[in-house]
């Protein structure tokens, strides 16, 4: 576990390195920001989240004025003097409340997903931080070790232990590394303004970051728990969804409300098609047309109606006493409203099958594009590892006389450049688990583990993809879910 712990020293020793070569007045003076408070406060500052707040708020409202609605079409629909009403009003009064309903579950739902998305974009500013942060402390490092070295040349020149080349050179390496240095920090300024935007600070703010290691299992077992946590709770999935069940419930009011106008009777050849495993649609439309046909018919032809003072009866055309939502006539203009619904219905479920298996396939590759990121920081931190021991190595030789300067600077710049790498590597795989986070509609926000990643032992994530569990729990992954 040597190796392991030198190489969790690099991503460490960097934050210290930040903070060490800052003025002590003003370390007191700069607020120390940790991520967690960092979406708080871009929370808190997100006129967006603000506007998805009110719509909650309003479509509160409107589900009870949609309940306050109805209840009064029922108490008017009640009196004894009540109108009747056609197709369309009969559907607008039943599906007035799930439909207020629907658009309250979808804001609060929206609401959620807005918050997850602006969680990714702080995580990307908040890492770019970090990044530039640490770049900048190595790039110090790396002009205070040229400093030291022109220092040391220069004091050899003067004994004639040197060349003048020789210092010369390492002159220019130095003007190199204060430039480098000097590009890290206005990358690092860049990069704190736009935090600090994102966070509501005033441009002239002082703040730090901080990095606190920690990752996420990524194995198949895992896989199948974030694509289930996705299905329960992704936004474009649970509009599809409300959406069937609307269509659905459509369909249920209006079998309904044809049953109640026309009765049973009329009604038992399509209710008898509608119960069947799949509707198979030209039968069912030429039964749909059939009945149709027989409400026409209950319309035609006569009334005989006796009169008690003459004994008489009079025949009087049905179309005379025909009310006005009476026959086909309830339906109004949409004599098709059954059979287009039951369309409707089925569209609706074509597109939540489609949606649901375009999650799965996106939470699936963006879980392996983190495992290829983990892989990559894996041989990062390992090549990190071989460098610094190489370094030590070379350290101990240079000391003793044994190798010359050049070699040993070869090292150390060997060494630097691994760290750098595994800097990089280590923001890149934070990057894809926010993606990651971001596709499985937030199943990561509980399954972080604290620490450096044990990438000794991690899943190699190699194993043929399995089928999906036919009940995979749809629970948030914990820390406690361990390899």
């Amino acid at each position: 576990m040597r190796k392991l712990q030198k190489a969790t020293v690099v991503l460490a020793a960097t934050a210290v390195i930040v903070q060490c070569s800052m003025p002590s007045g003003a370390l007191a003076e700069e607020r120390r920001i940790a991520l967690e408070e960092a979406l708080k406060l871009a929370a808190a500052e997100s006129g967006e989240l603000a506007q998805s707040r009110l719509q909650i708020q309003a479509k509160t409202i409107e589900l009870m004025q949609a309940q306050g609605a109805a209840a009064n079409r029922s108490e008017k629909d009640s009196s004894l003097i009540a109108k009747p009403h056609s197709l369309a009003q009969d559907l607008d009064i039943g599906l007035k409340v799930p439909e207020a309903r629907k658009l309250l579950g979808e804001a609060k739902r929206e609401l959620a997903s807005k918050e997850l998305q602006l969680r990714s974009e702080v995580e990307k500013l908040y890492f770019t931080t970090l990044q530039a942060a640490d770049n900048a402390a190595l790039l110090e490092q790396k002009w205070a070790q040229a400093q030291k070295r022109l220092a040391t040349l220069e004091t050899k020149l003067k004994f004639g232990a040197a060349g003048q080349d020789e210092a010369d050179k390492q002159k220019e390496a130095v003007d190199r590394a204060q430039s480098e240095l000097k590009a890290a920090r206005l990358a690092l300024k860049s990069a704190k303004l736009q935090l600090g935007e994102k966070l509501g600070f005033d441009p002239a703010s002082a703040f730090t970051v901080e990095a606190k290691p920690d990752y996420v299992v990524l194995t198949q077992e895992q896989m199948w728990k974030f694509v289930a946590y996705a299905e329960e709770h992704d936004f474009e999935l649970y509009k599809d969804m409300e959406t069937r069940k609307m269509a659905e419930e459509k369909v249920h009011l209006t079998r309904k409300l044809y049953s109640a106008e026309f009765g049973g009777k009329d009604m038992r050849l399509i209710e008898a098609m509608y119960s069947a495993p799949a509707i198979a649609y030209e039968p069912f439309m030429a039964n749909y047309d059939s009945l149709l046909g027989e409400i026409k018919r209950n319309w035609e032809g006569l009334f005989l109606i006796p009169v008690p003072v003459v004994p008489i009866i009079l025949p009087v055309p049905k179309a005379l006493l025909q009310g006005e939502y009476d026959g086909l006539r309830y339906f109004d203009e949409s004599p098709y409203s059954l059979p287009v619904s039951m369309l409707e219905a089925d569209k609706a479920r074509l597109k939540e099958q489609d949606t649901r298996k375009k999650l799965i396939n996106n939470v699936k590759k963006s879980y392996l594009d983190a495992k290829t990121a983990e892989e990559a920081y894996v041989q990062a931190l390992k090549l990190a590892d071989t460098r610094v021991t190489e370094l030590e190595a070379a350290s101990k030789k240079h000391a003793a006389g044994w190798i010359k300067d050049d070699e040993f600077e070869k090292a150390s710049q060997a060494s630097e450049e691994s760290q750098k790498g595994a800097i990089s590597g280590y923001y890149a795989y934070m990057s894809a688990l926010s993606a990651l986070n971001v596709v499985s509609a937030g199943a990561l926000d509980s399954a972080w583990k604290p620490g450096p990643l044990p990438y000794l032992t991690i899943d190699d994530g190699l194993e043929p993809i399995k089928e999906q569990p036919s009940e995979p729990g749809g629970d948030v992954p914990s820390a406690d879910n361990g390899p």
